[in-house]
């Protein structure tokens, strides 16, 4: 499966880049592109300093890109901003090799380590030297520690990893 970035996807990552406020920065751009970041504010009704702070940020990560030019009347540097979509298929794709190496570490852990845990949702899981030192008891609800099966879990995390090699390939 390749990975497509249309509007909708570009929204999503936009919003977890800069939130909602840079939804609403990206969305005015991609119906009316080359605007200057007072037009952004007024279209959209944020502040200019926040608009700006949400363009460079957006900038930053090739979400956005843009042109200078010289005002003819005042001689000042006019900044006109464009979406740039395929970029976000790159930081689309980095971000997927972060979660990917994320997830192959916790994979490694889970399989080099006997895990136990106290079996309440929401406490973590202790690899044996952990427990021990607990003197296997959980350090977050004090309930006693048992071994964990963790091979349901190395199995899910073996699919992901597949899932997001074939996605990246």
């Amino acid at each position: 499966m390749m990975v497509l970035v249309n509007e909708e996807s570009s929204l999503k990552i936009v919003e977890m880049i800069g939130g909602e406020k840079a939804v609403s920065v990206v969305k005015t751009l991609l119906n009316k592109p080359a605007l200057t970041d007072e037009e952004l504010s007024a279209a959209t009704g944020i502040d200019v300093k926040e608009v700006r702070k949400i363009l460079h940020r957006l900038n930053d990560v090739g979400a956005v890109s843009y042109e200078v030019h010289r005002d003819r009347v005042t001689g000042h540097r006019v900044f006109k901003w464009r979406v740039q979509q395929e970029q976000l298929v790159g930081y689309t794709k980095t971000l997927m090799r972060k979660v990917l190496e994320r997830l192959r570490d916790r994979l490694e852990y889970v399989e080099k380590n006997q895990l136990y845990w106290c079996g309440t949702a929401g406490c973590p899981k202790y690899s044996f030297d952990e427990s021990l030192q607990t003197l296997f008891k959980c350090r977050k609800c004090g309930k006693p520690l048992s071994l964990y099966d963790s091979t349901k879990f190395a199995e899910s995390l073996r699919s992901k990893i597949a899932e997001l090699e074939a996605n990246l390939k």
